[in-house]
């Protein structure tokens, strides 16, 4: 025990299991070792076949012989979990050769993960790379400040997401390198150990262009699992860049093989790779909406609590390229409303929330900010609105609905205008989903009001407080009181990129009734429900 102790803390027990010599597939076993932790039996007990070793040359073999096996119900009997462990023990060890390659093959990045020279959790390789193509030439950047190679399709698409991470290299930090497409995942005595295994499969006119000595050299591996798409990665390390160079003044002068030799025998640093691309981004390549989304591009006017909330979802969500409208800067009273904190204070919204999207979502589209009212735009910034698929109205006072109505309304091909807002206390919130020529001012009565409004607020006590030593009136709810309208917001505005919506509609969250009458408002015969959103044709 002390022994296994030693790589696998928290051990407390542990029983000697004989096996009969060579009874086993893997005939080196001849016992087993069953061991428990303190937290046994709500934890699952362990089996380790010590002479199994860890070179990972049998599958489901981890450090010291420890046997990954599936996971027994806690509340099973104990002697009934320890024999399952044990069978399922028996049954890994004695895999069949055909079995042993199919289960290397299935989890081939997580052998790599293990077998990775450096096995700590920070990937020093991160790969834009659109999964699902060919062997080819792709473009790298070492990123000095995290110690980190970015590999993309090409140098372009690379300098874009290095753009909105904050780095800023010139064409001459970005290096081409090579993107090799398996046939086949390798198991673990496949694996690449020594820089002549990497360069013989290097053609020979991407020897000078990828390999470069003086640099460490990143090359990018691809490959389809019964799981999916896997990546790995290696970095190369050529000797120095002198010792290459002896006899020659200029390194376009020294010979390829000399160059290709220079990498031969030195070991390769095999990586684990983080994907960055949108399809892992958004749903590990299962997420089916986010292909229909990257392409689609949504303007938000109005970037305060609901605004942002719903552009950092939809930026989630994965819509490729999103607008930005708004003239305020957020004060430290939105702080404990807005997704952005204090560090942001004193900004205008829109720049802000462009910027920290930026980062959080470097590779879609944020290029364009305003830092002004919808009626203060531009005609070109008017023409970039017209062109997005929908324009959505985060809690905008009337007027600038209204403008905005006679604005979009008066286009060829108007985009779909989604408005939102909550009233009081939040307890009820609205999204109007609007195509075509649909007004939004048929909604509105002569008080400019809504409506389809479902509490009254009689001489606006209770709906709107005033700020103190101010002016300023503010409507009286914290963020979780506002989630639900977000989130169904959120999701009306989704529904229609994905085309799930084909009329002009309104969703309504109807909250807490009793929050409306504590704070003496008036509930209206369409407030129905609690705690329910409905949705009803428009208008």
């Amino acid at each position: 025990m002390d022994q296994l102790n030693k790589t696998h803390k928290g051990l407390v027990a542990g029983w000697r299991v004989d096996i009969p010599a060579g009874s086993l597939e893997l005939q080196e076993v001849d016992h087993l070792v069953l061991a428990i932790d303190v937290a046994f039996p709500n934890s699952q007990p362990r089996v380790f076949a010590p002479a199994a070793g860890s070179d990972y040359s049998w599958p489901h073999v981890e450090q010291a012989g420890l046997l990954c096996l599936r996971s027994s119900k806690s509340a099973a009997p104990i002697a009934d979990r320890v024999v399952t462990h044990l069978n399922d023990a028996e049954e890994l060890l004695n895999f069949p050769e055909t079995k042993r390659c199919q289960e290397f093959e299935r989890e081939f990045a997580a052998y790599w993960a293990h077998r990775a020279t450096n096995s700590s959790d920070q990937a020093r390789v991160w790969s834009l790379v659109t999964p699902g193509g060919v062997t080819r030439e792709v473009a790298y950047f070492f990123d000095a400040r995290s110690n980190r190679h970015v590999i993309a399709d090409d140098k372009e698409a690379l300098k874009r997401w290095l753009r909105n991470t904050g780095a800023n290299p010139g064409d001459k930090q970005i290096y081409p390198t090579w993107l090799f497409r398996l046939s086949h995942p390798w198991t673990p005595r496949e694996f690449p150990e020594t820089g002549d295994e990497i360069t013989k499969l290097l053609p020979p006119d991407m020897v000078r262009k990828c390999l470069e000595p003086g640099l460490q050299s990143p090359f990018l591996f691809e490959v389809d699992t019964k799981t999916g798409t896997a990546f790995a990665a290696v970095v190369l390390q050529a000797a120095e860049r002198r010792e290459v160079m002896r006899g020659f003044r200029n390194i376009s002068k020294v010979p390829p093989e000399r160059i290709v030799n220079s990498y031969a025998k030195r070991p390769v640093k095999r990586c684990k790779v983080a994907r960055v691309d949108g399809a892992w981004v958004h749903g590990r390549d299962h997420a089916t909406s986010y292909a229909s989304v990257k392409n689609r591009k949504v303007a938000v006017i109005g970037c305060g609590a609901i605004g942002a909330a719903l552009a950092c979802l939809l930026a989630q969500a994965g819509v490729g390229e999103q607008i930005l409208v708004d003239a305020d800067s957020l004060t430290t009273a939105n702080v404990s409303r807005h997704p952005l904190g204090m560090f942001h204070v004193g900004f205008n919204k829109a720049s802000r929330l462009q910027e920290h999207l930026r980062r959080e979502f470097p590779h879609l589209t944020f290029d364009h900010a305003y830092q002004r009212r919808f009626e203060w735009l531009a005609p070109k910034e008017l023409d970039q609105l017209a062109s997005a698929d929908l324009i959505i109205s985060a809690g905008i006072d009337f007027d600038g609905e209204a403008a905005l109505d006679h604005w979009r309304r008066g286009l060829t091909r108007p985009p779909a205008h989604l408005s939102t807002w909550a009233e009081a206390y939040a307890a009820a919130g609205h999204a109007v989903l609007l195509y075509g020529n649909a007004s939004i001012m048929a909604g509105f009565d002569g008080e400019e009001r809504p409506s389809f409004r479902l509490t009254d607020w009689p001489d606006e006590a209770g709906a709107l407080i005033i700020e103190a030593g101010c002016g300023n009136t503010f409507q009286p709810h914290g963020v979780i009181d506002l989630h639900p309208t977000v989130g169904m917001a959120a999701g009306l505005a989704l529904d229609m990129l994905l085309a799930k919506v084909p009329a002009s509609c309104r969703r309504v969250w109807m909250g807490d009734p009793a929050v409306v009458e504590a704070n003496g408002g008036i509930l209206r015969d369409t407030f129905t429900d609690r705690l329910m959103m409905r949705e009803f044709v428009w208008p």
